[in-house]
């Protein structure tokens, strides 16, 4: 069985399909786990029917089950594989249902429109990502 912190220790998004859908992704992660369809179903409380429409995209995975699926699937919060599910399982123009709740911080808009005015590159987002997660490691006494 592969847990999720094996797929982030391997870099195991980085040989990933940039065509690949949400559902085909939730059935590798399922069954690299060794869930069948139907004890994963309902392990996340769903219908093997419906998990079954959801792999092949036939139907959408509810938002109010991402979350539980992606625990059941061994996916650590914060990892590169949480980001990934929660980015497929969006919908064109809308944002990760983990990162919606994030966008209701009180400074969240500014940020936003701060990296937006001064026109930060990927370069540079990716940079103030890096020492925002520095500080919180200091901050954590774990350095």
């Amino acid at each position: 069985m592969i847990t999720g912190e094996m797929r982030y220790q391997k870099g195991w998004l980085g040989m990933s399909d940039k065509n690949e859908s949400f559902g085909s992704y939730l059935k590798k992660l399922r069954l690299e786990s060794g869930f069948g369809l139907r004890r994963f179903a309902n392990l996340i409380e769903i219908k093997a029917s419906n998990l079954c429409d959801i792999e092949h995209g036939r139907r959408r995975m509810p938002k109010e089950r991402l979350e539980a699926t992606a625990d059941v699937l061994g996916l650590e919060k914060g990892t590169s594989d949480w980001e990934h599910f929660f980015e497929l399982a969006r919908t064109r123009g809308e944002l990760p249902a983990d990162v919606q709740q994030m966008a209701e911080r009180r400074f969240m808009p500014a940020l936003l429109r701060t990296i937006d005015n001064v026109k930060l590159s990927d370069d540079d987002v990716k940079q103030l990502i890096e020492e925002i997660q520095g500080r919180k490691i200091i901050g954590d006494g774990s350095s």
